[in-house]
């Protein structure tokens, strides 16, 4: 039950991002989540949850961008203070590794959307599962 990240290198200016994302929108490409780190060498990461994953890249690699394509897990969680906190419990006596984490999009007020990259997604979405958590299972 995971969905499609992607991961592109780009420059670390704002006009580095903003073609990223203007050739992604002119594509008709929805970005539900984003994060961007620097690298300290002028470039950055830039890691994103989109509509359309497979487009994304065809999109991106037509403007000379290489995306890396990754599973993450996207999970529903309360969107108030101990929201992650608990969701986080459930994982802990696991020894399930977090490599990354990041907030998404949420259309439904009370809700926080969460990306994560487990050292074994598997598990943790069985984890999360079997104690209530909603997972997204689509990009869209």
């Amino acid at each position: 039950m995971t969905i499609k990240q992607l991961t592109v290198l780009t420059g670390n200016s704002v006009s580095h991002l903003s073609n990223v994302m203007s050739f992604l929108s002119g594509g008709s490409v929805n970005i539900r989540a984003h994060c961007l780190v620097d690298n300290g060498d002028g470039y950055c990461k830039l890691r994103m949850v989109v509509s359309e994953p497979d487009k994304a890249v065809g999109i991106l690699q037509a403007n000379k961008y290489t995306a890396v394509v990754n599973d993450v897990v996207l999970v529903e969680t309360d969107d108030k203070p101990g929201g992650l906190s608990r969701l986080l419990k459930l994982l802990e006596k696991d020894d399930i590794q977090i490599e990354f984490s990041y907030t998404a999009a949420s259309e439904s007020p009370g809700i926080a959307m969460m990306v994560f990259r487990f050292s074994d997604n598997s598990k943790a979405i069985k984890i999360l599962e079997k104690n209530g958590l909603k997972l997204i299972k689509s990009n869209a």
